[in-house]
């Protein structure tokens, strides 16, 4: 079995939802607290596995060369295989090694095979184990301790077995297909195969791909680095609230107070938590620098053409989906732009700033609801996708069933994210605040994870171990159909309630009611298309500078992002110049090539989305097929399938036209 990038599988699926107030976590009852002992009962279960495993890697390297032959000592070579005469017996210069041929290639391959599941899983259930405990108390040394005792030996293990993949390559592709259509305990393994034999060009000798599996030890530093600082070192002061108590400001904190209705705290807040970063510039334009040679580096040693090609390359995604991603969403800015125009108006300031960009349109107190009651308006408005999905998500979204951590708490680690290990059920992590409870978005925001959730599942449960892993490409469309969905379906009673009502203050309430939810599903697109793509661009170019040999520093950085920013946002949108250190605080950069895909899935989620709720003849069974898919095949003929074609322009541009209907809708209740 191929080796598996096991440290970012596991956390992949993040969101842009940090801590809010952080609170205690004994003060958060049990009940909303996930329970990582549903993979180990205790440390103790852990350390025999984490032996268990150091013990098998030896067991896995002993298959070397029996594959398709290798250079053994003279003296050993009796021991292992026959010697061949005659070309097949070519000596070294020394005459210390000879080449001897594999005597049971097959039998090697799938005992090999058998070995690695028995292997991996274990190896997922490790790690993950390890990162829900860190994760909901970073202060822990303990478990840092242990997080790099695993990341050292799943690297160990790079190390010793990569000599697999150039191996198997010996292996005319032509006879490994005869091997697996007569044997079919090597069927589940076709396609890893072929995509292996697909990218041959760019799989070095097994000597530099053991050099390079010992370089993950240092080229995960930068991004180390920035989440240590970020998450936990930098601190970025007080402001004083309406009554003049003191609020304490963090990067998670800019969530609940970004929407406050007071203007003069929302821009005391941004100007103090970006002063705070941009007083960091120069140390997290060093890390940037760092991360984007890491970029450079593999790129160049694997022999792709730049970064973009090898960041995609490997997910088998076509440069043109990025490419035709970007250029599109440039050339289709104006109803963005109008959108702003009518938040500037309808917001009655003379200025539109950084610090208006979330704050609701309409002087009104949000609702909030308890966790219980937002996932069961989710329950609710997910039906359109079947009895066996509802059925699902309801032991997913229970809190006693010990899938979901919900609330905030000191040390947390920010943000949202699904993540799971073989064999068990899939995890969700929130930061909603304690106090206040969930906002629509949080709400929204569950949503979006479970639908991660049910993929997992899905995939795992329906797939052969090989297969189960979907692409990071297709990981964001689960996800944001079930917020597509979700929005839709508010969007829709709102509309029917507006027209329904009768004049007075039932029209008025209805209509404001419509108002906020069509903001809400314009920022959604703003801030998971647009503002996705608008990242997707700074990185793409930032990547280009590096490859070029231009400085990344602190001002150059900043001032691409900077003139990005304005290009997107128009001319209505007036930032400040502290603005432009936004890139700074975003953590998918470091995870190369990654935030294009919350911009590609949105488009796909929408699409199909629509074909569900109106209910296209066989849309809700290809999505659940889709669901179901792993990677079984490449991504973008997976979405193909669901019935979206991600290497055309038409997804987006359909989007676009979804945004733009939903802006003029805006602009005509509001005049």
């Amino acid at each position: 079995m191929k080796v598996k990038n096991v440290m970012f599988l596991v956390v992949a699926i993040l969101m842009l939802v940090s801590t809010v107030f952080a609170i205690e976590r004994s003060e958060i009852p049990d009940k909303y607290k996930w329970k990582p002992d549903h993979i180990y009962a205790s440390v103790d279960e852990w350390q025999k596995d984490f032996d268990f495993l150091a013990s098998k890697i030896d067991e896995l390297v002993a298959y070397k060369g029996t594959f398709a032959g290798a250079y053994v000592p003279v003296e050993k070579a009796s021991e292992r295989v026959t010697v061949l005469g005659g070309e097949g017996a070519e000596a070294s210069d020394k005459q210390e090694m000879v080449w001897v041929d594999a005597t049971d290639p097959v039998g090697s391959l799938i005992a090999y095979n058998k070995l690695s599941e028995e292997v991996w899983p274990v190896l997922e259930k490790l790690w993950v184990y390890v990162m829900f405990n860190y994760h909901v108390d970073l202060s822990s040394s303990d478990w840092a301790g242990k997080q790099q005792q695993i990341q050292m030996l799943y690297i160990g293990m790079n190390q010793k077995l990569a000599w697999e993949t150039p191996e198997l390559l010996m292996i005319p592709e032509r006879t490994m297909m005869k091997y697996i259509d007569e044997n079919p305990e090597l069927e589940d393994y076709r396609k890893t195969y072929e995509d292996m034999y697909l990218q041959q060009e760019h799989v070095l000798s097994e000597q530099e791909e053991e050099i390079i599996a010992q370089s993950y030890n240092i080229t995960g530093t930068a991004s180390d680095v920035f989440g240590k600082l970020t998450d936990v070192d930098m601190k970025f002061g007080t402001i004083t609230g309406e009554e003049g108590e003191e609020i304490e400001v963090t990067d998670s904190g800019w969530n609940s107070w970004r929407v406050s209705q007071n203007r003069d705290i929302r821009e005391a807040y941004f100007k103090k938590l970006w002063q705070g970063y941009d007083d960091f510039g120069t140390t997290l334009a060093a890390l940037m620098n760092g991360n984007i040679k890491k970029n450079i580096y593999l790129a160049n040693v694997r022999k792709y053409d730049n970064t973009l090609q090898a960041a995609l390359s490997g997910g088998f995604i076509p440069e043109d989906v990025y490419i035709n991603l970007v250029e599109t969403t440039r050339s289709n800015l104006a109803p963005l732009h109008k959108y702003n125009e009518i938040r500037k108006r309808m917001l009655g300031v003379d200025h539109l700033r950084h610090w208006d960009y979330y704050v609701s349109l309409i002087d009104a107190d949000e609702k909030r609801y308890t966790y219980e009651e937002g996932a069961d308006m989710i329950i609710d408005y997910l039906k359109p996708l079947g009895k066996q999905y509802v059925k699902d998500i309801k032991i997913a979204l229970n809190p006693e069933n010990g899938w979901i951590d919900v609330y905030a708490s000191d040390s947390k680690r920010g943000g949202a994210y699904s993540s799971s290990c073989y064999g068990v059920h899939p995890y969700m992590l929130y930061n909603f605040d304690f106090e206040k409870q969930l906002t629509l978005e949080d709400v929204s925001t569950v949503a979006h994870e479970v639908g991660h959730s049910m993929h997992t599942w899905y995939s795992e449960t329906n797939q052969p171990l090989p297969n189960k892993d979907y692409a990071i490409f297709n990981a964001e469309v689960a996800s944001t159909t079930n917020e597509a969905i979700f929005s839709s379906k508010l969007l829709d009673e709102a509309r029917k309630a507006y027209k329904k009502a009768k004049k007075g203050e039932a029209k008025e309430a209805a209509k404001e009611h419509l108002i906020n939810l069509l903001v809400t599903n314009l920022s959604a697109v703003r801030g998971t298309f647009y503002r996705q793509t608008m990242f997707a661009t700074w990185e793409w170019e930032a990547n280009k500078m590096g490859e070029e040999g231009q400085p990344l520093t602190k001002e150059s950085l900043s001032q691409l992002y900077y003139d990005i920013l304005q290009e997107f946002h128009g001319p209505v949108a007036e930032y400040e110049e502290l603005s432009s250190i936004s890139w700074a605080r975003i953590p998918h950069f470091y995870r190369g090539y990654y935030v294009y895909t919350y911009a590609t899935s949105y488009a796909a989620a929408v699409a199909l989305a629509t074909d569900i709720l109106d209910k296209k003849k066989g849309a809700r069974d290809h999505f659940i097929d889709y669901l179901k898919s792993g990677s079984s095949k490449h991504p973008v003929e997976l979405l193909q399938d669901a019935g979206v074609d991600m290497a055309t322009p038409a997804p987006v541009e359909a989007l676009v036209a979804y945004f733009s209907a939903m802006v003029d809708e805006l602009d005509e209740l509001t005049k």
